[in-house]
């Protein structure tokens, strides 16, 4: 009996697999040039064009005419806090944060330098100082700011009262707090 030979079709698989891959990077090509391709509009040609208005020089004259006037706009209200005549400002914050009674101010005025002094008072008698200097920001100021051991400090309410100088100029702020 004569062998018959087993032919080997791993090769038309391979060919399958091939033209599939081929297919599938075509479809992505296609999707993609689809998808993100730019939709422009067409553009006109010579024979849809309008011609070109020119205007009159005696109309533009008079809307000239009819234009009016408006009211000048006051760009702020009330008087510039820089040419008053003490520093003015608030306490923006005093209160007890972990060990320290922290004490934020933000001044009113720009102030070039200076120094803030700090007065802790209860009962009118004074029970803690500090002093912190003036820092200047694009219009105001504000200063360094104060941590006070709450350990310096007797419980209960206690007033603040903050001196400012700069340049000449003094002002107080005043507050209170908790503790």
């Amino acid at each position: 009996m004569a062998k018959r030979r087993k032919r080997n079709k791993n090769w038309l698989s391979w060919i399958v697999i091939l033209l599939l891959l081929i297919g599938a990077v075509v479809v992505c090509v296609l999707v993609k040039d689809a998808y993100f391709s730019d939709k422009k509009e067409p553009e006109p040609t010579d024979q849809h064009e309008e011609p070109v208005k020119v205007v009159e020089p005696e109309k533009v004259e008079d809307k000239k005419e009819e234009i009016e006037e408006k009211e000048k706009v006051v760009q702020y209200d009330g008087t510039d806090p820089n040419n008053a005549g003490g520093i003015t400002g608030v306490i923006t914050y005093a209160g007890v944060s972990g060990s320290n009674l922290m004490i934020r101010v933000n001044i009113d005025q720009y102030l070039n330098g200076g120094n803030c002094m700090l007065k802790v008072l209860q009962g009118g008698s004074n029970v803690y100082n500090a002093t912190a200097a003036v820092i200047d920001s694009a219009s105001t100021s504000t200063c360094e700011g104060f941590n006070v051991p709450v350990s310096s400090l007797p419980s209960g309410n206690v007033d603040i009262i903050i001196s400012i100088s700069s340049n000449g100029k003094t002002g107080e702020i005043t507050g209170g707090a908790s503790l």
